[in-house]
């Protein structure tokens, strides 16, 4: 046991650049030095007031934000129809309530996350008491490639649209703790893998043990000296003509070493024709192989390897409750997440179109003026949403690939017993089948993505209408009120002709004489 706890290494371990980040930008309540010394995730009482502080400063700064920039959203709402208006202000507040559910999550949650990868370390004991060794050195560099493409991402959006930093806080902490959650679900794949691995490498061994034995059973076995050689009927006449002797004399005389002719013809030297068979003619006997080349196969023996296949499986399922834990602890974020990203990709686009249309967008959605920041801000949002839909996915798929793996271990074997196992612990693997969603509305995998898809595109379609009329709305009633300039206009200088008409006639009247 302590040898096991030696060759693991936490998990944990690899996380340190991303805990330092996060603690400081008040995503994790956890205790700092516990973290840094033992490399536990421990609740924190000053990790808690800090986090609350952080959380209250950031909303107090964002609406400081939002108020004076708001000059500009209120010249929007006068020139502009009230639907842009209201989908600008919307979307404006809808960063901000994913950001506090991520900070509130976490601070609910800060008991939880460190049982969830203790049990992950256990696991990997486990897992190395049945030969499987976890390297995490790829966590810790997918982390830090995470972190670099972060920074890109948020410096390259803040600048090219000149608000200021505080609006991009939103993005920048949900972003960080969605990097704890692939990770920790990369691990978990990874582990499924591990287990999957283990089992065809049963296999492929089992494979090679069953080729080396028909390997050998085509090489003839060495002739022994203390027993008589055996000799073919078909060729009795010739061994009376050679030895003067019938087969069971040469037979009797062989064993008991007497007889007049000492002479043994080899077996088969001669075919039935009495010709001599060329030496170099026959088939050379296959090499023995090397004894390095030796496969011993555990599955030929299924009383051993019922151990090795019940301890997997056990295994298997504790990385499907982690699995299960991990999805309940990051549920109402992940459910945000795709809600922040379905609306902003959504609301991005039809801002892109605005601009192309020459009318003005809010404040916060200036990227939408420039197409190439807005595939990079569309890039940075459906990156997240994306990477986290495939990657549970295909962990749902690792670990319902263990059962398949399962079933070529008793193919393979070709025994009763072994059957009989595998089929037992088939059943219990599917009863512990894991599947990723987000608070139950929606699972995690390409479907949900593909659906999406779609949705993104209708609403996108139905807003650019609604746009459409809006503007033929406020073009007919500038055009109606133009005319009724127009026509007032008219009326008012034929009264003024009327009155000229009317004057001419009196003065006409009153200064002619009376004839």
């Amino acid at each position: 046991m302590a040898q096991a706890e030696d060759a693991v290494q936490p998990l944990l371990r690899q996380f340190h650049q991303l805990f330092f980040i996060s603690k400081i930008a008040g995503i994790l309540p956890q205790d700092l030095e516990k973290f840094r010394s033992r490399n536990l995730l421990e609740k924190s009482r000053n990790g808690m007031i800090y986090m609350l502080c952080t959380l209250i400063l950031y909303v107090v700064l964002y609406n400081i934000l939002m108020y004076s920039i708001g000059e500009e959203d209120r010249t929007l709402k006068a020139s502009q129809s009230t639907l842009t208006f209201v989908i600008g202000l919307f979307l404006t507040y809808i960063g901000l309530i994913m950001m506090a559910s991520d900070q509130l999550t976490a601070l609910r949650n800060q008991g939880r996350i460190g049982e969830l990868y203790e049990r992950i370390r256990l696991v990997d004991e486990r897992l190395y008491k049945e030969g499987c060794v976890m390297d995490n050195s790829t966590i810790g560099r997918r982390i830090r490639i995470m972190l670099i493409m972060t920074v890109i991402f948020e410096l390259s959006i803040l600048l090219s649209t000149y608000v200021k930093l505080v609006s991009a806080i939103p993005t920048f902490i949900n972003t960080l703790d969605k990097i704890w959650f692939a990770v920790s679900l990369y691990a978990l794949k990874e582990r499924f893998e591990a287990i999957n691995a283990t089992l065809e490498e049963l296999v492929d061994t089992h494979e090679k043990h069953k080729l080396w034995l028909q390997g050998n059973q085509e090489v003839p076995p060495p002739l022994d000296s203390s027993q008589p050689p055996q000799y073919d009927s078909n060729l009795e006449y010739l061994y009376k003509e050679l030895g003067g002797m019938d087969i069971g004399f040469i037979g009797k005389s062989s064993v008991s070493g007497s007889g007049k002719n000492k002479v043994a013809p080899v077996a088969h030297s001669m075919n039935s024709f009495g010709e001599a068979i060329d030496a170099a003619s026959r088939k050379p006997p296959p090499p023995p192989l090397a004894t390095n080349m030796v496969h011993e196969s555990e599955l030929g023996n299924a009383a051993k390897v019922e151990e090795k296949l019940n301890n997997l499986c056990q295994v298997h399922d504790e990385i499907c409750e982690i699995g299960k834990a991990l999805n309940e602890l990051w549920s109402y974020p992940i459910l945000s997440l795709m809600a922040y990203g379905f609306l902003i990709f959504t609301a991005q686009l039809y801002f892109l179109y605005c601009a192309t249309q020459y009318q003005s967008i809010p404040s916060l959605f200036r990227s939408a003026k420039n197409p190439f920041i807005t595939v990079i801000a569309l890039s940075y949002t459906s990156g997240k949403c994306v990477y986290l839909i495939y990657l549970s996915w295909k962990t749902s798929q690792a670990s319902k690939r263990t059962g398949i793996s399962l079933h070529k271990c008793g193919v393979v074997a070709d025994d009763n017993l072994l059957y009989e196992i595998v089929n037992h612990l088939s059943l219990k693997l599917l009863n512990h089948s894991v599947d990723f969603s987000a608070c139950g509305f929606f699972t995690l995998d390409m479907e949900t993505l593909y659906g999406v898809s779609g949705g993104i595109t209708s609403y996108l379609i139905i807003l650019i209408q609604f746009n459409l009329a809006a503007q033929q709305a406020k073009e007919a009633i500038q055009t109606f009120n133009s005319l009724n300039d127009t026509a007032g206009l008219v009326g008012a200088a034929t009264d003024m002709d009327n009155i000229s008409s009317t004057l001419h006639d009196f003065v006409t009247t009153t200064m002619t004489p009376a004839g």
